[in-house]
């Protein structure tokens, strides 16, 4: 197994099955970092599991606005929460992203 390949997880005939993974928060000390994250995943599952990290949820604020988080990659948003991390990567053997805050405001008739 190559060194490169073990760095990404290679499976069991040599094919990269995960992912090294970091997401940064403004507002945290440390990224969080999963080495082994699988290039199945979905941004939407991944996203969770940052948000989980970061103690952080979607919520309702009294003033009517909406705490959102996002992720990005390379400065663009990332929409599509079913596409893998594997698509997002392409030929990358590190994802690095961004959560972002995003107060989202409401307003009354």
């Amino acid at each position: 197994m190559s060194a490169i390949s073990a760095a990404v997880g290679a499976g069991q005939f040599g094919h990269v099955t995960t992912i090294n993974v970091q997401v940064r928060f403004p507002s945290a000390k440390e990224p969080f970092v999963d080495p082994h994250a699988s290039l199945q995943e979905t941004v939407g599952a991944l996203r969770q599991r940052a948000m989980d990290a970061f103690n952080v949820k979607e919520t309702p604020n009294p003033d009517g606005t909406t705490t959102s988080y996002d992720l990005f990659h390379d400065g663009v948003k990332l929409t599509d929460l079913t596409q893998t991390l594997g698509a997002v990567a392409g030929d990358q053997h590190k994802l690095k992203l961004a959560l972002v805050k995003v107060i989202i405001q409401g307003w009354v008739m």
